[in-house]
Parts: structure tokens; sequence; C-alpha cells
């Protein structure tokens, strides 16, 4: 009796494994919005302009401040500028902080 209750058993056990073995995984679709990546903050300046800021002590752009318009009628973004700060915050009496025109 007792090999017959062993064996019953050990069948059940391996009917459960092979039925969450086969069982297909749940599949979670999430949409979520582009954002920069690690080291990027994105800060809205005014109603159509941005600036991203690169914060990534390893990145060659590190203090690099982009500022960007908003343009309607083409629905894309122009450069206006960019601004690095590392070199503005290591000599402050050096430089004033100006937006650089980008040509």
């Amino acid at each position: 009796m007792t090999d017959r209750f062993k064996e019953l058993v050990l069948i059940g056990i391996l009917i459960c494994l092979l039925i969450i073995a086969l069982k297909p995984a749940p599949q979670l679709s999430v949409n979520q919005p582009q954002i920069p990546g690690p080291g990027d903050s994105v800060i809205q300046l005014a109603e159509n302009r941005i600036a991203i800021i690169e914060t990534n002590n390893n990145s060659g752009a590190y203090g690099t401040i982009l500022v960007f318009d908003y343009d309607i009628k083409t629905n894309s973004f122009k450069l206006l500028g960019r601004y690095d700060y590392s070199d503005y915050f290591r000599n402050p009496n050096l430089q004033k902080p100006i937006l650089s025109p980008i040509k």
C-alpha cells in the first residue's frame, strides 16, 4: 500500500510540474514615454522652451546645458545655445553665466 501511495504522489507531483512548466507567461505591455537616459534631466524653462542638462560624471558632456525652443510651425525643437555650468562652478570669478549661441 505504501509503494502504491508513493507512486501516486510522485505522479501527481510530476503532473503539477508539467503544468507549471508549460503554463504560458503573462504578457505585460506598459506604454511609457521615452525619457532621457541616466544622467540627463529635462527642465521646462518657459511655455515653448526646454533645457537638457547632462549630469553624468562619466560623460564627455558633463555639465553641458542645451537650450531648445519649440517651433509650432515645424513641430520640432530648435537649438538656441549651449552652456557649460561645470566651468562656471569651478571658476565663478572668471566668467559670468552667458548662454552661448550655437553657430
